[in-house]
């Protein structure tokens, strides 16, 4: 400083140049947290960008997967009615009677197969049982003369049906 108080032109250059280069400082840092700023929100935006088209992807293979679900779908519920037509179809006697002969080679029973129980015929043969101190000739006749007096009942259904 000069005697009078008045600074020197040389100290007022000195800090007109700080005081700029400051101004320099603060600006640059100023603009450069608006580059940042700017730099995330760009980097924000694509990054949504890229985010929205995997979901819509996604959402096509979903949305394509439901199709060919549904497909699927009605393909099995047209599969499940035929099947339940069959099984009605199937189901009914004369199929069942006509199968049983021809696949597993079943057939109606004769009368000589036939045999028929009833409540009071089966008291008796149990009494007829074989006994040790009877001779065998004996007890074979008595149970055929027992199987013969029984009374004669049918079983089969087409003759009780008529």
């Amino acid at each position: 400083m000069a005697p009078s108080g008045k600074p020197t032109k040389q100290q007022h250059t000195s800090t007109a140049h700080t005081d700029v280069g400051e101004l320099f400082a603060k600006r640059f840092n100023v603009v450069s947290i608006y580059v940042v700023i700017l730099l995330l929100l760009a980097g924000a935006i694509i990054w949504s960008g890229i985010k929205t088209a995997q979901n819509v992807q996604q959402y096509h293979q979903d949305y394509k997967t439901l199709q060919d679900m549904k497909k699927q779908e009605r393909k099995l519920q047209i599969e499940h009615q035929r099947l339940l037509i069959e099984q009605q179809t199937f189901s009914a006697t004369p199929q069942i009677a006509s199968r049983a002969v021809a696949e597993l080679g079943m057939y109606s029973p004769t009368l000589k197969d036939k045999l028929i129980i009833q409540p009071g015929v089966a008291a008796v043969l149990s009494s007829a049982a074989p006994n040790p101190q009877k001779p065998l000739a004996e007890q074979e006749s008595l149970s055929d003369t027992l199987l013969e007096n029984a009374p004669q009942a049918s079983t089969d259904v087409s003759e009780a049906a008529l």
